[in-house]
């Protein structure tokens, strides 16, 4: 029940910045200007958007919630300390079960996702999202910004999810769609933090 209460806290402020709009799309030209000041293996997986890893400008993070549930962070045995920024482009229904299965997978994955107010933080995830109707189903397209802890953007990774049924835009998003999408976030940042530290 403790862990339940801690990941919910950690969950708040993304829920408060979800975008609700069903208007939200990603926007390449804007996915590749520098990151705005922050509010705080599947064969389907595909790019999105062009990837890099070009630094951008720096931008100061600021504090997305209270501490994860201590047990968590204390058994990584990895130095990764990860805040999750609020999404943008995803709304709340979409964003619980994503944030959810991104806490839960973590600790296998060898990082911890802690609170923006925790000075030991080294990194920064920063995720945009869309949906598109094609040929009678939804895609959702992702993109991740990784950030250090000044904000400079040192990876970009992205991927598309599509969902079964007619293109109804966030309403076809079903939280295995949201989940499965949390999954490849956390082996894409693990595999990002091996070949760093490898």
């Amino acid at each position: 029940m403790r862990r339940l209460a801690a990941a919910l806290a950690l969950l708040a402020p993304i829920l408060a910045a979800a975008c609700t709009s069903t208007e939200a799309t990603l926007d390449p030209s804007a996915i590749n200007a520098p990151p705005a000041p922050l509010p705080a293996p599947d064969a389907t997986t595909a790019s999105a958007v062009p990837q890099g890893d070009a630094a951008a400008a720096p931008t100061a993070p600021q504090a997305l919630g209270t501490s994860p549930a201590a047990g968590q962070v204390a058994a990584i045995g990895e130095s990764a300390r990860v805040q999750i920024a609020p999404l943008i482009g995803a709304p709340t229904q979409a964003a619980v079960p994503l944030s959810d299965r991104l806490v839960a997978r973590a600790p296998s994955k060898r990082f911890a996702i802690v609170p923006a107010n925790d000075p030991t933080a080294t990194h920064i995830l920063k995720g945009f999202f869309s949906t598109s109707p094609e040929g009678g189903a939804t895609v959702v397209y992702y993109v991740w910004d990784v950030m250090d802890r000044n904000g400079n953007r040192v990876h970009r990774f992205s991927g598309q999810e599509k969902v079964s049924g007619a293109g109804d835009g966030w309403t076809a998003v079903t939280d295995a769609t949201m989940q499965a999408i949390a999954d490849r976030t956390a082996d894409a940042f693990a595999l990002w933090l091996a070949g760093r530290t490898g």
